[in-house]
C-alpha cells in the first residue's frame, strides 16, 4: 500500500463508534482479518462506501489496511498482540495483527 495515497474515506467519531461496536461483539483475542469481516458483514453499507472511495485501485487492499491499522487508535479497548498467520476475506493465508481486549 502506497504511504502517500489520499485518505478518500473519512474515519470520524461516527464512524468510529461503529467500529467500536464491532470491536465489543468480538471474542476477547481477534485477529485483523476477523474484525474487518465482523464490520463488513455488521455495517455493509458502510463497508461498500468505504471500498467504493477507493475504486481507483487495490479497494480491498487499501480499505483493508487502512481499518487494520485503524485499530491502534483504539488503546482505551484493545492492545496489540502480535502477528499470526490468518485467513482474509479471499480465503487467502497471511500474517496479520492479533488484537486482545483490555
Amino acid at each position: 500500500m502506497e504511504t502517500n495515497m489520499p485518505l478518500k474515506f473519512k474515519f470520524d467519531a461516527w464512524f468510529d463508534e461503529r467500529l467500536i461496536e464491532v470491536i465489543k461483539q468480538l471474542p476477547d483475542k481477534f485477529t485483523s482479518h476477523e474484525f474487518i469481516l465482523a464490520f463488513a458483514q455488521k455495517h455493509q453499507a458502510l463497508y461498500i462506501d468505504l471500498l467504493y472511495s477507493y475504486r481507483e485501485k487495490d479497494p480491498f487492499e487499501i480499505a483493508h489496511g487502512r481499518l487494520a491499522k485503524h485499530l491502534n487508535d483504539f488503546g482505551e479497548l484493545i492492545v496489540y498482540d502480535g502477528e499470526v498467520l490468518s485467513t482474509d476475506i479471499f480465503g487467502r493465508s497471511n500474517k496479520c495483527a492479533s488484537w486482545r481486549k483490555k
